[in-house]
């Protein structure tokens, strides 16, 4: 979303010709750390085919292709400069008319979005998984596609046999045509390759009957 709305002000900023206008420097302003510290990273990933520094391939990189395009054709120089959500009375102001701007026009249809969500059973954020070769248990919470070859991304929580409950919740990669064989809400016994900073599942070697449980065996004795 926020990606999208610099892209929509670098579109204006081209269309309306402020550098034939004598504009030198057009600043956008974003509260967004995503964009704001991605945006020198971006023709980056473009020399390297849309993949990041660790070979993983980069999210939203259908936008951030516009973004780089938009952004050298805009005829004057843009820089995106981060803000605070709502700190000033003029950025309240700009949140109050964006959200009735986008009140008042009816919702656009933009189709399926293409992805396998299942109900995870441990709470909070998950983090890439620290790969080692292992041979790990996986409970498939959601997948999606990323990147120009389509990858899987996946989240998957790690679940203890010996314990019998499940232990963190991590992402991690692989090929479309692994990808193809997990599916939500079951397990597999995976092999997964040895790079922490792009972890890829390798290999599946078998589905793995797991317990129905709602939520963590520690958080229900807590």
């Amino acid at each position: 979303m926020e990606l999208s709305a610099c892209i929509a002000a670098m579109e204006w900023i081209r269309d309306e010709e402020l550098g034939r206008r004598g504009y030198g420097r057009v600043q956008i302003f974003s509260d967004s750390r995503y964009v704001v510290d991605n945006q020198f990273s971006a023709p980056y990933w473009q020399r390297n085919k849309w993949r990041n520094s660790f070979g993983r391939p980069v999210e939203n990189s259908d936008l951030w292709k516009r973004f780089v395009s938009i952004k050298a054709k805009s005829g004057t120089r843009i820089d995106i400069c981060k803000v605070l959500n709502k700190s000033t009375p003029l950025l309240k102001r700009v949140d109050k008319l964006a959200k009735a701007a986008a009140k008042s026009h009816p919702r656009k249809d933009r189709g399926l979005v293409v992805g396998k969500i299942g109900r995870a059973k441990l709470k909070g954020p998950s983090s890439l998984y620290p790969a080692a070769n292992q041979v790990v248990i996986v409970h498939i919470v959601s997948s999606r596609s990323v990147g120009a070859t389509h990858e899987n991304r996946f989240v998957v929580e790690v679940f203890d046999e010996m314990a019998n409950i499940y232990v963190s919740k991590h992402v991690v990669y692989c090929s479309p045509e692994v990808g193809a064989q997990l599916h939500r809400r079951r397990g597999f016994r995976v092999r997964m390759n040895d790079n922490p900073q792009y972890p890829q599942i390798v290999e599946i070697l078998e589905e793995v009957p797991l317990p129905k449980m709602e939520r963590n065996r520690s958080e229900k004795s807590s």
